[in-house]
């Protein structure tokens, strides 16, 4: 669980949520998946437009966390994919491009009763 032993999961939770909303991502849920997944407690999942707002986005969060002192984290994936994945252990980000979260539909594999915030 890395950086959410030091701080408490909704702390981390509102950071990130509020420097992606920021930056305009689109459709950000926050799921709550404790109960069937032995791994991660929390995904959030966003939207961007466009790779350079993908881009905004992500270091928006990323500054945000380190401003915070939250640094045991690391980002996944390239901006072309239309994919960044930035991973706190217990807390899953997925920032996609439309098109991606479009297709792949991500919320759905987990229900809508999994989902704590949407913005």
């Amino acid at each position: 669980m890395g950086a959410i032993r030091k701080r408490k999961a909704p702390d981390i939770l509102e950071i990130i949520a509020q420097a992606a909303e920021e930056k305009q991502a689109s459709d950000l849920q926050v799921l709550d998946v404790s109960k069937t997944s032995p791994v991660v407690d929390f995904i959030v999942i966003g939207s961007g437009e466009s790779e350079p707002q993908l881009r905004a986005i992500a270091k928006e969060i990323d500054s945000q966390l380190r401003k915070h002192d939250i640094k045991n984290f690391r980002w996944e994936g390239v901006l072309n994919s239309g994919w960044l994945v930035l991973d706190l252990g217990g807390i899953v980000v997925h920032l996609l491009k439309e098109e991606q979260r479009s297709y792949y539909q991500l919320e759905d594999l987990w229900g809508k009763e999994a989902i704590v915030y949407h913005y």
